[in-house]
Parts: C-alpha cells; structure tokens; sequence
C-alpha cells in the first residue's frame, strides 16, 4: 500500500539549507544529498511503519551517505514529515515544537 506524504513547512528549508552547505563543500554535493533525500522519500511512502520509533510517535529514517535523519509520524494513510535533521542537532524538542505549532 502506498502512503500519502504531507510535509511540514519548514522541511524545504531544512533541505535548501543543507544543500546549500553541500554545494559550498564539494560541486554536485548538494545535488547528491537531495538525491538521497527523495529516495528515503520514496521509502517512506511504501513502507512507514518498518521504520522504529524514536520519541512520542515520530519515527526516523536516516540518510545513507549523509548524517541526517527524516523524521515523521504516520497519520492514517499519510507519512507526515516533520524535518530532515542533521544528526547533532536536538532533533527532540525541535520536532515537539514543529509538531505542537503546526498540526
């Protein structure tokens, strides 16, 4: 079954972010890690649940080559993604905030 993706407003500017980052390192880095990305993306939407639950209800799928991690929480047919994170950051209480503003 595939699941609808619904996105958090401030998801595409955790991506131009840190694309911006990438590209600043290496030429077609920032393009690699958008890549990588949509394909976790595309992950989600087949299969939500496989992935563990980190706090609350939100689940995280990390990034392959890239140290961040996808956070989101399923919502009957829908995978609501609340941001992609980089690793270090206090990805709990960001996400709580995110979470209690918006939905």
């Amino acid at each position: 079954m595939k699941f609808a993706l619904a996105f958090h407003p401030l998801v595409r500017a955790d991506l131009l972010e840190s694309f911006a980052w990438y590209e600043g390192q290496a030429p077609e880095l920032g393009d690699s890690f958008l890549a990588e990305a949509a394909v976790v993306l595309r992950r989600l939407a087949q299969e939500p649940m496989v992935y563990r639950v980190r706090f609350a209800d939100i689940r995280r799928l990390n990034l392959r080559r890239f140290p961040y991690g996808t956070f989101y929480f399923v919502e009957g047919q829908t995978v609501i993604v609340l941001g992609v994170l980089h690793g270090a950051r206090d990805s709990e209480a960001e996400l709580a905030r995110r979470r209690k503003l918006f939905f």
